[in-house]
């Protein structure tokens, strides 16, 4: 009797544990990128004239992930604009670091969420109004954010900060380049309304090759296996002993 009893203990404990490894890897590896945002400024091409007044909208595109805030820094030849405001945005509860540096030709725009409200989508983080110097020379210039796409890590250009991970999750930007002209300000800003240059261009240019910043592998998530393969490994062993245990005690009875 005590050995059937043991042979069917044994028998039991070996199904036990080959059912366990299959219960740990029931639930596949999950993996769970990294969003992707984008910094881009409206209108990115058009005509403005010297001595006029212009607007651009600085957008954000978060890619669907939650954000913390954002820093926009942009650049800008001083013989040609001067940056004279900032209206800010409304898609961040604070805006702390919002400057203008014109003998540097910097803009610097720093949105931050509240500790419970965070951000996602699409919205206006910020309008520049900026003025076309009356000496400025004819011909294209640009006006740039200030973005390393090579460097994920450095937190002295643009980024856009992911909630809660603190990840760099700016992916590329969209810049502007418009035409310096010698006509008259015509009443109407690049976006059709308001006091400036005038209306032209191409429309939206995307952003060159070059400045396409593609996030590394290890900057994208992947969660936990939902099972430790050694373990997994290790009870399978055990589980597959144990049933050689146990047809030998039924053997034996």
């Amino acid at each position: 009797m005590k050995i059937r009893i043991k042979g069917l203990v044994l028998c039991s404990a070996s199904l036990l544990f080959l059912l366990l490894p299959l219960i740990l890897n029931s639930n596949p590896i999950s993996h769970v990128y990294a969003a992707q945002a984008t910094l881009s400024l409206s209108p990115a091409s058009g005509t403005v004239n010297r001595s006029c007044a212009f607007a651009l909208e600085v957008n954000l595109d978060t890619g669907g992930g939650q954000t913390d805030g954002t820093d926009a820094i942009l650049l800008y030849d001083t013989s040609v604009f001067s940056a004279t405001s900032i209206n800010k945005g409304t898609i961040y509860q604070e805006y702390p670091g919002t400057a203008i540096d014109d003998s540097a030709g910097r803009v610097t725009i720093s949105g931050l969420a509240s500790v419970t409200q965070s951000f996602s989508g699409q919205g206006k983080l910020a309008t520049v109004n900026l003025l076309v110097k009356d000496t400025a020379p004819t011909g294209t210039s640009q006006i740039k954010f200030d973005f390393d796409p090579s460097n994920p890590q450095k937190t002295t250009d643009s980024n856009v900060v992911e909630h809660t991970s603190v990840a760099e999750i700016l992916s590329s930007v969209t810049n502007g380049n418009y035409t310096v002209g010698t006509g008259t300000c015509t009443g109407t800003d690049l976006n059709g309304s308001g006091v400036g240059g005038s209306k032209g261009g191409t429309g939206v240019e995307t952003t060159p090759s070059g400045q396409l910043k593609t996030l590394p592998a290890d900057q994208f998530k992947t969660l936990p296996p939902a099972g430790n393969e050694k373990l997994t490994f290790t009870l399978a062993i055990l589980g597959s002993t144990l049933t050689i245990l146990g047809i030998l005690g039924l053997v034996l009875l």
